[in-house]
């Protein structure tokens, strides 16, 4: 068995992986082919990637041209408890002034992963309050490369 094939995780074990992680770096492609890279707060429901962002922002303008969106999630300080997963997919756009409930809802199930108690009400007011100006990000992955160094 190669290296490789060791350390990969299972389908399993990148859900639950993914599922755990805070920030999720996302590359998009520029107008003039170069990489834009920008870190988000995301969901992963162990199909999709949801995170939400200015809809003038540079991710979702390259996004609007090329809906095609590479992700990483990594953990690990040493190399012998290195973690990570890309994942390579195709995006759909949520637009909140087209779609302001909709845009909401997911703002919602991002909001729930990372603010708790007092603070969840407040953020999710300000988020309301701007989903007119943002767009949600849904990805569906068609590829994913992980590794898990713990297995060596």
């Amino acid at each position: 068995m190669s290296l490789r094939d060791q350390i990969k995780m299972s389908k399993e074990e990148i859900t639950t992986f993914l599922q755990n992680q805070i920030s999720l770096q996302i590359g998009t492609i520029n107008k003039d082919g170069s990489p834009h890279l920008s870190t988000m707060w995301y969901f992963y429901d162990g199909e999709r990637f949801i995170f939400h962002t200015y809809t003038k922002s540079q991710k979702i303008l390259n996004l609007k041209r090329d809906t095609r969106i590479t992700v990483l999630a990594e953990a690990g300080i040493q190399y012998s408890d290195l973690q990570g997963v890309i994942a390579y997919g195709d995006t759909e756009i949520i637009n909140g002034e087209d779609n302001q409930k909709e845009v909401i809802r997911y703002m919602e199930i991002v909001g729930d992963k990372y603010i708790k108690g007092e603070d969840s009400a407040q953020y999710l007011e300000g988020m309301r309050l701007q989903s007119p100006k943002r767009s949600v990000v849904i990805v569906k992955p068609s590829k994913f490369i992980s590794w898990d160094h713990a297995k060596i």
